[in-house]
């Protein structure tokens, strides 16, 4: 048994497919069908019915799934644990989904390090869903995310609220639509857009948007990345939805309000039931006291 055969086993489990797993982990399928296979041989059982395409853990399955989320915490506690060592830094691995890091990261980590210059951050991008998840499954001890402002949090999961935003409608200031002072959904009809892919909040909540009001969302393209998203609004006449926060450096883009907002809440976010490390708590409780509003 190798830890990379645990690896690609906990991921399809997590998956639920093998191609999926597969590009996650960016390799082939046939390299983590190869791995579950000869885990199967050497305890000489089955760990997974296959039926129709799915993946059912057997109870042999379900064990060894059990074991090895335990084993592989500890490995990665062991790798961070000698980096730092060897490194003489502390790790700091935050959960953060990829648009919110460009106004909120930067900051927050120049004002932490000047008090703690031997800490490593390292930023795991994770939309908001995924992000949460990983903080349940223990993957991951702190995450900054987002929620709406009367969206119930996982119940495993404290939270804390750093900043308030909202999504715009976002153009180039010379799309037709840049003029008006407010935007309604309706208005949006078949207006090209970019959004976020499904597993973020925000392409989820427009999405709802779009649904409640009949109106047709006409998807050009999905991205998280938020370069991308300016580089088309600045190229073309694609529209956008992004938090407030992003547009105010922005001579060429125009940020319209919606006329029924869609606001929501960045949040430092962490497991309930788990003793943070020390340098995870030092930076939560530099995060309760901070605040991006002043």
């Amino acid at each position: 048994m190798k830890i990379i055969q645990l690896q690609y086993f906990v991921e399809v489990v997590k998956s639920n497919n093998i191609s999926k797993a597969a590009k996650k982990l960016y390799v082939s399928q046939p390299a983590i069908s190869t791995a579950i296979k000869e885990l199967e041989k050497e305890f000489n059982t089955t760990l997974f019915i296959r039926y129709n395409n799915q993946l059912t853990l057997t109870d042999e399955g379900h064990f060894l799934y059990v074991q090895a989320v335990k084993l592989l915490q500890e490995f990665d506690k062991v790798h961070d644990d000698m980096m730092s060592y060897v490194k003489k830094t502390e790790i700091l691995k935050i959960g953060i989904p990829p648009m919110i890091g460009t106004f909120f990261v930067p900051k927050i980590l120049d004002e932490f390090t000047k008090d703690h210059p031997h800490v490593e951050f390292q930023l795991i991008e994770l939309a908001s869903k995924a992000n949460r998840e990983a903080m349940i499954n223990q993957e991951i001890s702190l995450g900054l995310t987002v929620k709406e402002k009367k969206e119930a949090f996982p119940e495993s999961l404290n939270y804390h609220k750093v900043v308030n935003t909202t999504l715009l409608f976002v153009v180039n200031k010379n799309h037709p639509l840049a003029k008006k002072k407010v935007i309604d959904i309706p208005d949006l009809d078949n207006v090209p857009l970019v959004l976020m892919k499904e597993d973020a909040l925000q392409s989820s909540l427009v999405q709802k948007a779009f649904e409640k009001n009949n109106t047709h969302l006409n998807i050009k393209l999905r991205t998280n990345q938020l370069y991308t998203i300016k580089e088309l609004l600045n190229r073309n006449y694609l529209g956008a939805f992004i938090f407030n926060q992003l547009i105010e450096k922005e001579p060429n883009l125009v940020g319209i309000p919606l006329k029924h907002p869609i606001d929501l809440e960045i949040v430092i976010a962490w497991r309930k039931d788990i003793p943070l490390k020390d340098v995870s708590q030092d930076f939560l409780n530099y995060m309760l006291s901070y605040s991006l509003e002043g």
